[in-house]
């Protein structure tokens, strides 16, 4: 699979956080960056922007490595995030608390088995943020909604340890599309 997805392929973007985090990598240095805004900001938009930014500098396409948080939660082993790439991305790491967070109507609660599956999957994405954030020379973006968010996510240690490791850039809110049937 791509680095960037075709829904991707002409991302664009004039963020300054993404032109120093990109600037950073391809001059060899280490960069961490939290992209934070809410649902509709265009979080992935911009973080596909920096990685076709890198890839049309010249960096390696084997050098970077994208998950999606749930899929990564649900095939996680230890050494993939210790045997990692020099750049990183985890997108949408706090989706499955801003679902939670964001629902308008009561929430039926999931049987005991799926309750118990999702926890492991929860807890399988909170140890691979804790390690690639105690990783030295490792690069990194990670798309969060908010720290409060990506506190629950994670766990409030590792989260004050992204804080304290990561430059951070906040999205404000787009519009959303109206759809029209």
């Amino acid at each position: 699979m791509p680095v960037v997805p075709p829904l991707f392929s002409d991302a664009e973007s004039d963020h300054p956080a993404i032109a120093e985090w990109c600037s950073t990598i391809l001059a060899g240095d280490t960069a961490r960056l939290l992209l934070l805004g809410p649902h509709w900001s265009g979080k992935s938009h911009t973080a596909y922007a920096g990685l076709r930014r890198l890839l049309a500098a010249g960096y390696r396409e084997e050098n970077i490595t994208v998950h999606q948080a749930h899929d990564l939660g649900r095939s996680y082993e230890p050494g993939m995030i210790e045997n990692t790439t020099a750049v990183t991305v985890i997108d949408d790491l706090t989706l499955s608390v801003d679902l939670v967070r964001e629902a308008t109507a009561p929430l039926k609660p999931d049987a005991a088995d799926v309750q118990a599956m999702m926890a492991l999957e929860a807890g399988a994405l909170a140890d691979a943020v804790a390690r690639l954030s105690l990783l030295p020379q490792r690069s990194w973006l990670l798309i969060a909604s908010n720290i409060d968010c990506l506190a629950e996510a994670v766990g409030q240690e590792t989260a004050d340890r992204l804080v304290a490791v990561a430059e951070q850039a906040e999205l404000a809110p787009r519009p959303r599309p109206t759809l029209r049937w």
